[in-house]
This record gives C-alpha cells, structure tokens and sequence, in this order.
C-alpha cells in the first residue's frame, strides 16, 4: 500500500469508470470545466497536492503492490520510482482530468470547507501525518486506539463513517485489486516478470485475498485517523464527518479518488514496463 492517508483519499477502483464517462461528457461540455489556476490553488487549499505527491514516496518505499519486484530490482526501483512518479508530472496529469471534469461548484463547494479554520486545521494534520514514517506512526496509533476501545469512544465510530463517506472500505479492496492487475499484466507484457496468466485467472487470483486485504485497509484506516486526528476534538470530528456526509462533499470526493486511482494504476503499469530493461539485483 501506498503511505497516502489510508482514510482521506481512499482509493476507488469503482469511481474509475465515473471518470471515463465523465471524460466523455466534459469533452462535448467544455462550460462546466474550470480554469487550471483555479484549479491549482483548490490542490493547495484541500492538500490533494500533498496526497498526489506523496504516491513518489510510497513507491520508492516498495509497496506491497509490487509484489517482490521492490526486493530483486534494489536501487533500480528506487530511481525508476522516483522518475516515473515525478511530482509536477503527476500535479499535471491531475490538473489535466480536473480541467476536463470538475464542475466549478464542486470545486467552490469543495475550496470552502477546507479554507475555513476548521478546514485549514484538518488539511495540516492531514498533510504532517502523511510525512511521518510508518515505524513511529503506527505503534503510536496502535496505543491511541486501544484507548478508544477501552474508553468506548465515539471517535472509532466517527472514523468509520468517514472513511463511508469518502467510497469506503469496499471500494478501496476492489481499487487495490484493479491496480495489482493492471501492474502484473503490464509486468508480463514487458517480460519484466515470468508468468502466463491471463486477466481472468490472475483477477481470480486476488480477489480470493480480498479478504485479507479488506482487513489490512480496514486495520490501517483506523489506526491511520486515529493518528491523524489525535489532537482535534470530537466535536471538530463531528463537524467534520457532516461536512464530508454533504451529497457536494461526496461529489467531490468521487471526482478525486477517480483521479488518484487514474494516476496509481498508469505510473504502476509505466514502472512495470520500465522493469524489463533491468536486472535484478544480487547480493554479493
């Protein structure tokens, strides 16, 4: 997995296909498209920015995703990681599918929740959690939970009807899945792994994990909130899941995980490509 904030842009494989419609749509509507100024400051205002660059971090660290590849390919993977998910390209691409498909209410509706002071506040402890590694996060997070659960805390449930807001767990399983896929098949085009598998029978292959999967997002969901708004109050949490629970605030979501779940799966499927042209490395 990526080191994204596990609840905030939650991954949507499902929200994809709303982005291909959407794409189609915008083509012969240019009138609900906003200007990419506009566009560039809402990425700063809600700390999309910080999410989008961040998916460089989480695949120099050789995610899970990957598979093995991270292991064999060493100081390889790390430079072609961090050459395929060049930040400003990445900005780029996202400001591009944005330009097409974002309603300028949507982005006004989205840019005023998180340029009030509640807002500000959320997007800094946003951004600080996802620059802090996963070895000091999560122990922490493990301890603050446990006290949730013994405090019988409505926080725990807040953060689960948050991440319910945003797509939820299920959408997240079915986005890790879709990216696994599209990275091994590009992988065993490219020569860059061995394997015949066709789709059918590697999607087969995974789902038959989903479960495991839907624990692991689960698990890090929460310990990953729980982290990240140690600090905030319960009713600033509160405030917070009706202000995500709003249909605009859902609107804006889907248009955004759609997006980061576009940007995922191609920078995977160039770096699956890119592996061929290199040999594993061995320890001496």
């Amino acid at each position: 997995m990526t080191k994204l904030h596990p609840l905030r842009f939650a991954l949507s494989f499902m929200l994809a296909s709303v982005l291909t419609l959407t794409l189609v749509v915008a083509a012969s509507a240019p009138a609900l498209a906003t200007e990419r100024a506009k566009l560039r400051a809402f990425l700063e205002i809600t700390g999309f920015d910080v999410a989008i660059e961040s998916l460089q971090q989480g695949a120099m660290a050789g995610p899970g995703l990957a598979g093995e590849a991270p292991d064999q390919f060493g100081s390889e993977w790390v430079r072609l990681a961090k050459e395929i998910f060049d930040p400003d390209e990445m900005i780029n691409r996202a400001l591009d599918m944005m330009e097409a498909i974002m309603p300028e209410d949507l982005v006004d509706h989205g840019a005023a929740f998180y340029a009030s002071d509640l807002g500000q506040r959320l997007v800094a402890v946003e951004n600080e959690s996802q620059m802090v590694d996963d070895e000091v996060k999560y122990p922490e997070a493990e301890a603050i939970v446990s006290e949730l659960i013994d405090d019988n805390s409505p926080r725990l449930q807040m953060f689960r009807d948050m991440s319910d807001a945003i797509g939820g767990i299920d959408n997240s399983v079915r986005s890790v899945i879709e990216i696994q896929v599209r990275y091994f098949m590009a992988a065993m085009a490219a020569g860059s792994i061995e394997g015949d598998l066709s789709e059918e029978d590697l999607r087969g292959m995974l789902a038959s994990q989903a479960d495991d999967i839907r624990q692991n997002v689960e698990l890090y969901s929460m310990l990953g909130s729980a982290y990240t708004y140690r600090d905030l109050s319960d009713e600033d949490l509160a405030e917070y899941v009706s202000a995500l629970q709003d249909p605009k605030m859902r609107q804006v979501y889907e248009i955004l995980n759609a997006i980061q779940f576009e940007i995922m799966a191609e920078r995977y499927e160039r770096l699956a490509a890119a592996l061929a042209d290199l040999a594993p490395q061995q320890d001496i």
